[in-house]
């Protein structure tokens, strides 16, 4: 099993600022979220591979992940989130 960017990047950070203000940061009430959705997807994603072994629902979550994370880390960037709403809204076609 190998690590992806962004769990190298969370693992990283932890490092710099160190893990419990690092906690404290996930848990802040702009990432709250997208850190819940990263962990229960997470769990999800073990569970429905290794004990139901269904492919498409572990794409599916593993997809959620990294929309997650993205948005997580959308958050340490200033209007990072607003930034990924509008764009999104401007391909969706709503204003």
């Amino acid at each position: 099993m190998s690590l992806s960017n962004h769990d190298v990047n969370l693992c990283s950070l932890g490092f710099i600022i160190g893990f419990r203000q690092h906690l404290k940061n996930m848990f802040h009430k702009v990432r709250i979220v997208a850190t819940l959705i990263y962990i229960i997807t997470l769990v999800l994603t073990f569970v429905v591979a290794f004990v139901f072994e269904i492919p498409a629902v572990c794409l599916v979550l593993v997809i959620i992940q990294f929309c997650a994370l993205t948005w997580y880390s959308a958050s340490y960037i200033p209007f990072g989130q607003k930034i990924i709403k509008s764009s999104c809204g401007a391909c969706l076609g709503v204003v």
